[in-house]
């Protein structure tokens, strides 16, 4: 419920997220405080193995919901604006009449990795490191158009318009077709110097890029949302649609990271150590690294994600598949995660997890491990199993930090956020075994206080993100690292870097 005052009607912002498994929506007054939340659930989609889709029609009749929801409550403020950050790479190809032709191919997909090396051959995979910021991988835009030309041509070719979540959730709100410059950056096609659609890329390769979204800059305002719109869902005609971000972007912006060495850990269904960088920062020896480079909300800045894919999704299915006895005891209070913090073992000793769930590697393309258990025997239980789960999760977020270190880059603070920082276990573990303090941001949706600080700077409220970000953000706690724990850590970082390895050989020879 939203907090009555009695004074007129303040300035309120719609912040939007639209993830791989729910859009949630808050209505956040000028100050940061949420009025109003709502969520919706929805899920990927398995036609067959290998592949994990996303429905864009279901998405978007679950964020309309979520916009009734708003409506439908009784609040002192006034709503002047909404932006949206949603997952990157998955498109969304719609004909002339705006129909869905075909789901959003999903990160998690196995199709396609040939069309790395096709890539690689037309253009070379450094040059579209430097074109475009991206490192190679499967799973980008561009390797799913190369994948439908040659397997699902005849849907390429009804295809009037191509969007990612974030502006085809921005277009059916307001019908302009405007990509934020951090979203179109997913697509393994966008000039990321530049800041516009690469032109050699999209001749090299038979892409339309005319059909694809306007890349602007975040914060753009597109217009007033429909008018079919505000009457379907009750919302005022005059709410404006603001240009919002990729979801990793609005993380960094939403944990108060604004100045170059900031990190946001975004942790979530996938982890993203995201490293705010001044763009003279950016040598030549930047680019030997297989790391992303991602434009950032404040101008003249950069952010260099590094990360997992199945982060809080190696949770959620250790959940799925080992608790379903304690899933049906679940309250309004406690989660299945909570009970199972509470039976975890309080040592793994040499079970080992690998958090490969999927062969599409974030920070590895050429790792095509899957998921490990090792080390089990007949008195290994379902609480040690979890153990080390939490663990592998952890020397993964280790591995990420290693190499944000090895890129000579400032690394001065980190904050956590998303759904898998309210874990009290989980981020002890990770301070322990990353051997820094960890602050958890006061409201773990960091990505929604983004958006209203986006929509609040484009409404002239706040004349910066600093100044925005004063007002906005909050720490609830801080993990400190404990040196013995640390040190415990370290010896079992070791084997696992040992195990991690050999797996990887291990796959490429079976």
């Amino acid at each position: 419920m939203c907090r009555r005052k009695k004074v007129r009607k303040t300035a309120a912002y719609i912040g939007l997220d639209v993830g791989s498994s729910g859009c949630k929506a808050a209505v956040l007054d000028r100050d940061g405080n949420i009025l109003i939340e709502k969520r919706r659930e929805y899920g990927f989609e398995y036609p067959s193995k290998g592949r994990v889709e996303l429905n864009p029609v279901t998405v978007w009749s679950c964020v309309k919901e979520v916009l009734t929801d708003i409506a439908q409550e009784k609040c002192d403020c006034e709503i002047r604006m909404i932006a949206v950050s949603s997952i990157g790479e998955a498109m969304v190809m719609v004909d002339e009449n705006d129909k869905v032709l075909y789901n959003g191919i999903m990160y998690l997909d196995e199709r396609g990795p040939e069309t790395v090396r096709q890539v690689d051959e037309a253009v070379g995979v450094d040059e579209m490191h430097r074109i475009t910021g991206l490192p190679p991988r499967m799973f980008y835009s561009l390797n799913r158009i190369l994948w439908m030309q040659k397997n699902e041509p005849q849907i390429l070719e009804k295809t009037a318009h191509y969007f990612l979540f974030e502006d085809y959730i921005t277009y059916m709100l307001s019908g302009k077709r405007l990509v934020s410059q951090s979203t179109a950056s997913k697509t393994w096609m966008m000039d990321v110097k530049k800041m516009e659609w690469s032109e050699k890329i999209g001749k090299i390769f038979r892409v339309p890029l005319e059909r694809f979204s306007k890349i602007v800059q975040i914060g753009t305002i597109a217009g007033n949302i429909r008018t079919e719109l505000a009457k379907e869902t009750g919302l005022p005609e005059t709410v404006q649609v603001i240009v919002g971000c990729h979801d990793q972007c609005a993380a960094t912006l939403g944990s108060g990271c604004v100045a170059g060495g900031d990190v946001a850990a975004g942790e979530g269904s996938t982890e993203s150590l995201n490293l705010v960088v001044n763009r003279e920062k950016l040598t030549d020896d930047f680019w030997n690294l297989d790391v992303c480079l991602e434009p950032y909300i404040v101008p003249g800045t950069y952010m260099v994600p590094v990360g997992q894919h199945t982060h809080g999704t190696s949770l959620r299915w250790f959940a799925n598949q080992f608790a379903k006895d304690l899933k049906g005891m679940q309250t309004p209070t406690k989660s299945v995660y909570d009970m199972l913090n509470e039976i975890c073992a309080p040592d793994a000793g040499e079970v080992f997890f690998l958090p490969y769930l999927t062969r599409a590697n974030l920070m590895d393309g050429a790792n095509r491990s899957l998921g490990v258990f090792l080390g089990m025997e007949v008195g290994t239980t379902r609480e040690i199993l979890y153990r080390a789960l939490l663990e592998g999760v952890s020397f993964e977020t280790r591995l990420c930090l290693d190499i944000l270190k090895s890129s000579n880059l400032p690394v001065e603070r980190m904050v956590a956020a998303g759904g898998c920082s309210k874990s009290e276990l989980l981020m002890q573990m990770k301070a322990d075994v990353l051997g820094c303090d960890v602050a958890i941001l006061k409201n773990a949706d960091a990505g929604i206080s983004a958006l209203a600080m986006i929509c609040a700077v484009a409404d002239g409220v706040y004349s910066s993100y600093e100044e925005a970000a004063e007002q906005f953000i909050g720490i609830t706690r801080k993990y400190c690292m404990r040196e013995k724990l640390h040190d415990v850590y370290s010896v079992k970082y070791e084997k696992y870097k040992i195990i991690r390895e050999t797996m990887k050989k291990l796959y490429a020879q079976i």
